[in-house]
């Protein structure tokens, strides 16, 4: 690290853009990290336990709690202001205000901060808990026949299915990636359908729940005739039939 640095010092010098080294930082990821000080240009940079970059907190624990709070914080104002500045309590006025400007602040790159602790996903779905009470008419339903009345699903389901489309997508080659780069598929032959994916060994309890990680039970899981699907449109229809058959199940 500490020779990256110096050629990026020397990079800097040659094309005569220096670095605002007030601003760099160092975070230590890992519980036996040694915690070694770096320098650039001799100054000692400054050490941080977390770091919001695009609009996301990375904390060196690797955990979304902070993250978390912050999206339910910015959703909940916004919903706050809808409550307070428009009168109508129909569906038709609230849920397509909810959905263009309170839920995207809870799915903001959710699949890399997808909260996994119980505490972290009641957390933002509360938020919803709250939308869905708005409504006229739907004060003493529970929350999930509000859903179902609304046509909703809760903010998981929709993480489930958000992590179902972004897997179609690699597995399907949409997004073009060099081939085992994200996801290891089977070799051998097994029951179901024929695009099923190998997990993988690791030491870190926290790194099943990285996104190539999670999904591959969930994955595996899914119908043969909802992996077929040839769009992403038609494997969204797909996927919204099956949950749909669970559902009633």
């Amino acid at each position: 690290m500490e020779k990256d640095l110096g050629k990026l010092e020397e990079w800097s010098k040659i094309w005569q853009l220096k670095f605002n080294v007030d601003k760099c930082k160092i975070m230590h990821l890992g519980r036996k990290n040694p915690r070694a000080e770096y320098k650039i240009s001799d100054t000692v940079l400054t050490s941080v336990s977390e770091e919001r970059d695009l609009g996301v907190i990375i904390s060196d624990d690797l955990k979304v709690g902070r993250q978390c709070h912050r999206a339910e914080g910015n959703a909940s104002r916004m919903l706050g202001c809808i409550g307070r500045g428009i009168n109508s309590r129909k569906r038709e006025v609230l849920v397509p205000l909810y959905r263009a400007l309170v839920r995207p602040h809870l799915e903001y790159c959710v699949q890399y901060w997808r909260p996994y602790l119980q505490k972290d996903i009641e957390t933002l779905e509360r938020v919803q808990r709250r939308a869905t009470k708005l409504v006229h008419g739907l004060q003493d339903k529970t929350y999930q026949e509000r859903l179902k009345d609304l046509n909703m699903y809760s903010l998981e389901a929709r993480r489930d299915r958000g992590d179902m489309i972004e897997t179609f997508k690699y597995i399907k080659g949409i997004i073009t990636v060099k081939e085992e780069r994200i996801f290891k598929r089977r070799k051998t032959a097994t029951r179901g359908h024929s695009f099923k994916l190998e997990g993988q060994r690791f030491k870190s309890n926290i790194r099943k729940n990285y996104f190539t990680e999670r999904v591959v039970d969930a994955w595996n899981s899914l119908p043969a005739e909802v992996v077929a699907a040839n769009t992403v449109k038609e494997f969204k229809h797909a996927w919204d039939r099956h949950k749909a058959i669970l559902h009633i199940r």
